[in-house]
């Protein structure tokens, strides 16, 4: 519930922290200079989209195979291995698992063994790992109907052990499935180039059903013969060779779709067949509640959820959050942060400095991000972080992201992934589901709007009737908006709560409500109503005390020593009107009021020092000494 601003508001945007960054790794399978088939090799190449790739490693695979025809690469991200194999008998495929050093220092492998990891009678054609470790081929393609084979076989037996039906679309057939790749992105959507003279793009849908065809969607024809594709920070990288001087690559674009002019493949190497590997975060971050302290204080509590969506394991995973660029660091205090249950399967600790001020870490140094592999669900956590934010400006929008960063290969030319969190719960890490969080749009801050609190509670009490039922009655300061509704809420001992009832808010300027709560029990029962807008935020109001008693009693004043509020229970009194007054030193009266039950009164306004608080009925007068204190 928010109080209606009438008049227009001035929006500060105090901070827009923005961090992007997912930085892919080109796995290219080929030689080291353009279209030149008799030095094998593969290569790892970072900053492959920039104007100055590296490549990080160039790997010589000439001692184990002659050329680089009928050769295709791929990289598990069950175990983090580069694997090449070796088609060109066609009666056999032959398979090589190579160390290359993932998630650590990357380099060659010290040696690659004469005899391949394995060697079996099944031929597999454009051949990738999904982020399970399965590895899927293509085999017996009839060019007349456009139908093949989507198998998925095990490295270690041979076996195939699920096949189904790939059907590509009419008039959009492949000339062959001989020439071309797959790319399975980490968020398993697969791509592929297949064919020559000419090669198409193909999206391959329902390849890992067990029930139904699999079918290519034709997204593309190619201007030239393309014979790799792998994918890279939300773009597919399509590679090709005329074999003789021209290498060359496009990229895709997931998200729009659309193809670039053609670009030379990066440093004049040979493209023959590619993988990847993706190091990439993805970050979101929304405000669970907001809980007005007093004018110009609030309780805030978010939840920021981490998601490891690429195929390697992060190395270093940590969270920036900097509340002090939000509110200013002297406006920030009862800084606490847990991870949400069922939120930490990776074993993440964490930094017991975090103030959200001058140590803006949130995790311990050091640890690791596994990446999701099967049925795991360590490759993500989730944390709650709440704080006290003072001097709050009602004409301002507080914008405040948190920023996820890891890396790979801790040699000098480490690799560092980083991403701002987008507003929102977990649906929207990756909201264009093209495997990149920090695309266009995908970094949007979370606010908060002061401006738009929750509904300021004027009056709340309770009072036993004549039946032996607790009427709770409450009033709101009105108009307002964005309401949903009220929570009644009861406690025997003021710390463990139930809920009573919800009661709908359908009209924006009603005062007053009241709940019965009926069949009470005998002693003290505490009562509070808790508020809820549309959005989630909420607020509580005061707590007040009912004395249940037989035989009535004497009243309770609560809170004392008062600061904002002075509370005042009374007995069961079968809903008799008590007069209260509250009157100074001087026996000057400062307040009045006729209740029918325990209530709160106001003392915000008045000076510190004593009073008197007079309370009588027909059947009772006592005056208690109250001491207000600010």
């Amino acid at each position: 519930m928010r109080y209606l601003n009438i008049s227009a508001s001035i929006v500060l945007v105090l901070v827009l922290t923005a961090a992007k960054g997912q930085n892919s790794v080109l796995v290219n399978f080929g030689s080291t200079t353009c279209a030149n088939p008799n030095a094998p090799m593969f290569s790892l190449i970072k900053n492959p989209l920039s104007a100055n790739p590296v490549a990080l490693v160039n790997c010589d695979m000439s001692p184990r195979l002659p050329n680089f025809f009928s050769v295709f690469v791929a990289y598990n991200p069950k175990d983090n291995k580069i694997y090449i194999a070796d088609t060109r008998t066609f009666t056999s495929s032959r398979i090589w698992r190579l160390d290359v050093g993932l998630p650590g220092v990357i380099a060659c492998p010290s040696s690659i063994p004469e005899t391949p990891t394995y060697t079996h009678s099944y031929v597999s054609n454009n051949f990738e790992f999904d982020n399970s470790g399965d590895l899927w081929s293509l085999s017996d393609y009839n060019a007349s109907t456009g139908q093949c084979r989507m198998d998925k076989f095990d490295l270690t037996t041979g076996q195939v052990i699920n096949t189904r039906i790939l059907q590509f679309p009419q008039g959009n057939f492949p000339t062959t499935i001989f020439s071309g790749d797959l790319c399975i992105l980490p968020n398993g959507r697969m791509f592929a180039t297949l064919g020559d003279n000419p090669s198409r793009l193909y999206e391959i849908l329902n390849y890992s059903s067990t029930t139904g065809n699999a079918s290519a969607v034709h997204l593309l024809t190619l201007p030239l013969n393309c014979y790799g594709i792998a994918y890279l920070n939300g773009q597919l990288e399509v590679t090709g060779t005329n074999l003789s001087n021209s290498c060359y690559y496009y990229r895709y674009a997931i998200a729009d779709k659309t193809l670039s002019a053609e670009i030379p493949f990066q440093n004049m190497q040979a493209p023959i067949d590619n993988t990847s590997f993706t190091p990439a975060l993805g970050v979101t971050k929304q405000l669970l509640s907001a809980v007005l302290i007093n004018p110009t204080t609030v309780d805030l509590t978010y939840e920021i959820y981490v998601r490891n969506m690429g195929n390697v394991v992060l190395n270093d995973i940590n969270v920036t959050e900097d509340l002090a660029k939000t509110f200013g660091a002297a406006n920030v205090s009862n800084v606490q942060v847990s991870f949400a249950a069922g939120g930490n399967a990776a074993g993440l600790t964490l930094n017991p400095s975090y103030n959200g001020t001058t140590n803006t870490t949130m995790l311990n140094a050091g640890q690791n991000l596994p990446n999701w592999t099967g049925s795991n669900n360590n490759y993500f956590f989730t944390m709650v972080l709440k704080c006290r934010a003072t001097n709050l400006n009602a004409q301002t929008t507080y914008l405040n992201s948190a920023i996820g960063n890891a890396t790979i290969n801790s040699a000098v030319d480490r690799i560092i992934i980083s991403d701002s969190s987008n507003h929102g719960p977990i649906s929207v890490v990756d909201p264009n589901y093209d495997g990149n969080a920090s695309g266009p749009g995908e970094n949007v801050p979370t606010p908060f709007n002061y401006n738009l609190l929750p509904v300021k509670f004027l009056s709340m009490q309770a009072a036993v009737t004549t039946t032996g039922n607790a009427l709770v009655q409450w009033r709101v300061a009105t108009p307002v908006a964005n309401a949903r509704d009220f929570e009644i809420q009861f406690s025997r001992d003021g710390t463990n709560w139930t809920l009573l009832g919800q009661l709908p808010i359908t009209d924006n300027k009603r005062e007053a409500y009241s709940f019965m709560h009926t069949n009470v029990p005998q002693g003290k029962l505490f009562y509070r109503i808790k508020q809820t807008d549309l959005d989630g935020l909420f607020v509580y109001s005061r707590t007040v005390l009912l004395l249940n008693q037989k035989g009535g009693g004497r009243a309770v004043v609560l809170s004392n020593p008062a600061n904002d509020y002075l509370q005042v229970a009374l007995p069961a009194n079968g809903g008799i009107t008590t007069v209260l007054k509250l009157l100074d030193t001087t026996g000057k009266l400062v307040y009045t009021d006729k209740v029918a039950g325990s209530t709160s009164v106001s003392v915000a306004h008045l000076p510190p020092g004593v009073y008197y608080l007079q309370l009588s009925n027909s059947n009772s007068s006592e005056v208690h000494k109250v001491v207000i204190q600010h």
